[in-house]
């Protein structure tokens, strides 16, 4: 970095950027329920405090020779004003009404930031005696989700009276945890990417991927978002799934795999493709794991039908495993540094590629984006008065997006999508249909 408050974008960065205006604004919109009463002042000074203490919370997209960049401006008066324009009180809205929340959540995911001007973050209260409610929606310039379950360890470490800790200002860069560490290891690296690419070409030729569009379009849409708190709480689906011999996490992508091939039960070339998020921090060199930005990549399991639950279970569990045994053998690296270069395009170029590829459907070649945020009861420090009963993730995509996580003895799911390729009842049954399947296992499990 030549100055230290000036970030390059990074490649996922870049792609949000170029992005912006044709998917809509790529936030990332959390709404958040108090499990009790919590006082305005105290939600306006902890958010002012979280951005003291998070430098990727003042930032501001600012364009360079070649291309932009983000400026994190100083903590100042300046940025107080920009505060008070991120940062308003919500009338009208009834907290105690979740259809109300929902409603509000997707309308409000679609509402745009001022990047160049403004803080790349927007917060509304809703105000209650009893279950008051918060909407936090950062841009996913940024961060990516884990920096998001960051930020709100910081937030609610603040609102239980705590002084969040400072987060630094990490090197944007996903390199080192990609780039093979020697240079004697590219052959292998390049080989083990290409074998791989190959057997799925081979595998995906007389495959259809399953999903919930009933057409393509060729333009970008509005994002719907759905809530869904799960039947089957977050400890029974732990337990199923430790007698399974797996996690939740593949428990979960199978459920939604079933969902997606009794779709098409009459069709024995149909194929739930799930794309899944792999953090990349674990794969930095010790000690360079960067904490907040993006550092997130993706690899797709591709479900067939099976014989019953346990094959579909062991089969996505192997390819899981070989999805993230190849990033620890660092086999992504001619892609990845590929990705890398693209922002040398610039952003008119670089969308013009993305409109390109959204009328020849290679944006959305999946059947959904499904991301775990796993038991999130750690953002609450340890004593806590002030709590969270329910946390509703959600982000704009050009196809489903799948969230699940955990949080107050709830396992909850939010669905989001494209109104224009994907029907809102589509989507409703979809969930209701993983709800269901998830229950009648714990049935099952129950009576064995």
């Amino acid at each position: 970095m030549s100055h230290p408050d000036h970030l390059p974008l990074n490649r996922s960065e870049h792609l949000y950027w170029a992005g912006e205006g044709l998917y809509g604004p790529v936030n990332m919109a959390f709404m958040l329920r108090f499990a009790g009463p919590v006082a305005e002042a105290d939600v306006r000074r902890s958010l002012r405090a979280l951005v003291s203490a998070y430098p990727r919370l003042r930032g501001v997209i600012q364009p360079g020779w070649v291309r932009h960049h983000l400026r994190i401006l100083p903590d100042n008066p300046h940025v107080d004003l920009l505060f008070a324009d991120a940062y308003r009180v919500q009338p009208g809205v009834d907290p105690s009404n979740l259809k109300a929340l929902e409603a509000f959540h997707g309308p409000f995911l679609n509402e745009p930031m001022p990047l160049e001007r403004g803080l790349p973050w927007r917060a509304r209260f809703f105000p209650h005696d009893a279950t008051p409610a918060l909407m936090f929606s950062v841009h996913h310039i940024a961060g990516d989700g884990r920096s998001m379950i960051d930020a709100l360890c910081g937030l609610m470490a603040a609102l239980n009276g705590h002084t969040p800790a400072a987060c630094p200002l990490d090197a944007p860069s996903m390199l080192p945890a990609v780039l093979p560490q020697r240079w004697q290891d590219w052959p292998a690296s390049i080989a083990a990417w290409w074998r791989n690419t190959q057997a799925v070409k081979q595998f995906m030729q007389t495959r259809r991927v399953v999903s919930l569009a009933t057409h393509r379009s060729n333009e970008f849409a509005p994002t719907q978002v759905h809530h869904c708190d799960l039947q089957t709480p977050p400890q029974t689906l732990r337990r199923i799934a430790k007698a399974m011999g797996t996690t939740s996490n593949t428990l979960l992508t199978a459920m939604l795999a079933e969902a997606f091939l009794s779709l098409a039960h009459d069709d024995p070339n149909a194929v739930a493709a799930i794309r899944i998020s792999v953090d990349l921090r674990r794969y930095f060199p010790q000690g360079r794991a960067p904490r907040f930005g993006n550092h997130v990549a993706t690899m797709v399991v591709r479900a067939r039908r099976q014989p019953d639950l346990a094959h579909q279970v062991a089969d996505i569990d192997a390819q899981a495993k070989a999805g993230l045994a190849s990033f620890e053998q660092r086999q992504h690296a001619l892609p990845l540094l590929f990705y890398e270069w693209l922002p040398l395009m610039g952003k008119t170029l670089y969308s013009r590629m993305l409109i390109a590829f959204k009328r020849r459907g290679k944006l959305d070649d999946v059947s959904c984006h499904f991301t775990n945020l796993g038991d999130t009861d750690a953002i609450h420090p340890e004593g806590a008065g002030v709590r969270l009963a329910h946390m509703w993730p959600a982000t704009n995509s050009t196809g489903l997006l799948v969230a699940t996580g955990s949080l107050a003895g709830r396992q909850f799911m939010v669905l989001s999508h494209p109104q224009d390729e994907i029907p809102a009842e589509a989507v409703h049954q979809f969930s209701a249909r993983v709800d269901r399947q998830l229950q009648a296992l714990e049935t099952l499990r129950a009576a064995a």
